[in-house]
């Protein structure tokens, strides 16, 4: 009877033992395998929280969605919102000036947090980034001077357009107008000098910055057409980082909804925000 007993225990025991291991590994793997602690300890948003810091790409020579002025501070439509998430976070904003070109490998290198550049969200890009709800919806016009003889977008053909890199304006130059020659430059600014200058014919850029430029400018025009590749444009983040994905598409409805967005669009985009967004 007591040797019995004895087994008993010792089976207890040894049972208890092999469910604390696999208990151990099971909690284990699920964090290596990418559960809430692993993934939280490692989102920007908890580098944030801890940091207190936010760091931001916008454009920097893109009226009105981002311009840095002569005494450094920014101003623009961008501008607002990425002021606002900083302040939803309790966090300084630390802005970094971008380019349609270098806004991808600054999300890539993990340079900054989050990019609030008029980022328009395409599958293309989708294949590289995150991509959050939208926040503001553009399009894509042409200018032309004032006393061009291009009065239409069949016109373009055989026609020097300048755009700046890894834009729209240059993914529809090679879709929508193939006849066309591109002519890229590295950002909005030295794109707008080249028509100014007479180096190019046309400019092709997005439907809030060519009405005022337009405006700004008498020397140019709008080129009459409907406008190109209606868009959305989203905040871009690093891929995989669902938890920061969660927080800024919460702060964007939230945004959106309050009347903030809706003041701000009113105020440098000249044009009350889109119904569907709000």
């Amino acid at each position: 009877m007591i040797r019995s007993k004895k087994k008993v225990v010792i089976g207890i025991a040894a049972a208890l033992a092999v469910m604390a291991a696999t208990a151990g590994c099971t909690s284990q793997g699920a964090q290596a395998d990418g559960g809430s602690s692993s993934s939280s300890s490692s989102s920007h948003l908890d580098r944030v929280l801890k940091s207190k810091t936010i760091k931001i790409a916008v454009q920097s020579e893109a009226a009105p969605w981002g311009v840095q002025e002569s005494d450094g501070h920014y101003e623009g439509f961008d501008i607002d919102i990425a002021n606002a998430l900083g302040k939803a976070l309790g966090a300084k904003v630390k802005f970094t000036a971008a380019t349609n070109e270098s806004r991808i490998p600054l999300l890539q290198a993990d340079k900054v947090d989050v990019v609030i550049a008029s980022f328009t969200a395409t599958d293309e890009r989708a294949q590289q980034v995150g991509f959050t709800i939208p926040y503001a919806a553009g399009g894509t016009l042409v200018a032309v001077p004032a006393n061009s003889s291009i009065h239409s977008y069949d016109d373009l053909k055989g026609k020097t357009v300048s755009a700046s890199r890894g834009s729209i304006g240059e993914t529809i130059l090679k879709t929508h107008f193939p006849d066309a020659k591109p002519s890229l430059f590295n950002s909005f600014a030295d794109s707008v000098q080249a028509l100014k200058s007479g180096k190019v014919d046309a400019l092709i850029e997005n439907n809030v910055i060519v009405p005022q430029l337009a405006a700004q400018d008498h020397s140019l025009r709008i080129l009459q057409g409907p406008v190109l590749e209606p868009s959305l444009m989203s905040m871009g983040i690093q891929q995989g980082d669902q938890v920061w994905m969660n927080f800024l598409n919460t702060f964007i409805r939230n945004y959106n909804v309050s009347g903030e967005n809706d003041a701000s669009s009113q105020k440098w985009l000249h044009q009350p925000m889109p119904d569907f967004l709000k």
